[in-house]
């Protein structure tokens, strides 16, 4: 009888790998700007903010004539973009759980 896990060292391998690729794969999802940011506030940009894959956003920052608002949001390729729209265009979203 071995000591220790009762998992076969293949096993711990695999899993081992597994979790190397898992955070390979965060990584570049991270860098290629496919992840939304965990900060700000969630809400939903209107069509005229521009040709988004959804609504849904988050507000990151307001100028200080608060005019401006820099909104998180993905585009239609589903990549994640930082860009200033009107803030009329913005408006607040409830999260439901």
């Amino acid at each position: 009888m071995r000591s220790g896990s009762s998992l076969p060292r293949g096993s711990k391998l695999a899993a081992a790998g597994l979790r190397r690729s898992g955070l390979l794969l965060f990584a570049l999802l991270a860098l290629s700007g496919c992840l939304m940011p965990t900060r700000g506030t969630p809400v939903f940009v209107d069509a005229r903010g521009g040709d988004f894959w959804s609504g849904r956003g988050k507000l990151t920052e307001v100028s200080e004539d608060q005019s401006r608002c820099r909104v998180a949001i993905r585009d239609r390729s589903l990549v994640v973009l930082n860009l200033w729209i009107d803030c009329s265009w913005v408006h607040p979203r409830h999260e439901r759980n």
